[in-house]
């Protein structure tokens, strides 16, 4: 993924609260999976895997890289001293409107398309996409998404002889599953999601079908017929005829 900074030693991992404000630390019960790296020539890598779409992550992804960013800039420090800075998103959903699944972003400028600068980068990784394209594993992003999709498919396609690293997830992964607290622990995050999910669906839903009773409002109020406007809508007749009976709104 990193081309250009795969080669340098990692001198420091630290794990971090990315939550952008105290109400997202009381709401969000499920936590967010966050690493930060930094390389031996000072280059900040922010890796956070988001398991839930909550229909924010640009504006999210640019204030962390903004924050962590600034974050370099120490009393008495100079502009100069300011390295580059990198954030990957890893996704459990689609996001970017692309057919890869993974995109990367530069500064550049609009014509010509030369680079700013690259002190900014940032990656999305969408798994929904790499597990419907199921390419090759050629490659250690491929094998560690491959990993990540299907951790106990990952000895029977050999990834980890190709990648020693995820020999080691693989290790401590069954490590973690014997351990019963783990497991709990596990299984509420799972069922913290799965119930944030069918929030998030169901306030969708809502949506929508709110929206269709205001298209038959507006049709009703064109003077448009019954049945055009169950045709139009899909909603039922009945439904119809209930809106037609309430008093206007003002």
């Amino acid at each position: 993924m990193l081309e250009k900074t795969e080669k340098e030693k990692i001198t420091h991992i630290e794990y971090v609260d990315t939550r952008l404000s105290d109400i997202e630390t009381i709401n969000d019960k499920i936590g967010i999976l966050d690493v930060r790296v930094i390389t031996e020539k000072g280059t900040n890598i922010n890796v956070e895997i988001q398991l839930i779409n909550r229909y924010n992550m640009i504006n999210r992804t640019l204030f962390y890289w903004a924050r962590l960013y600034a974050g370099q800039i120490k009393r008495g420090s100079d502009y100069r001293d300011l390295r580059k800075t990198i954030t990957i998103n890893i996704l459990n959903f689609n996001y970017i409107d692309e057919d890869s699944y993974h995109t990367t972003y530069h500064l550049h400028e609009d014509e010509s398309k030369k680079m700013l600068t690259d002190l900014l980068e940032i990656h999305f990784v969408e798994l929904p996409k790499f597990i419907e394209q199921s390419p090759g594993l050629n490659n250690s992003l491929n094998r560690w998404l491959a990993f990540l999709t299907k951790p106990q498919e990952s000895s029977k396609e050999g990834i980890e002889v190709a990648e020693p690293a995820i020999k080691k997830a693989i290790t401590v992964l069954g490590m973690l599953s014997r351990d019963p607290e783990t497991v709990r622990l596990a299984e509420l995050r799972m069922k913290k999601i799965l119930d944030e999910k069918s929030m998030i669906e169901g306030a969708k839903e809502e949506g929508r079908a709110e929206g269709k009773l205001e298209v038959a409002r507006n049709l009703l109020a064109m003077g448009l017929d019954l049945a055009s406007i169950v045709k139009a809508t899909g909603l039922k007749e009945e439904q119809i005829k209930e809106i037609r009976c309430q008093p206007p709104e003002n």
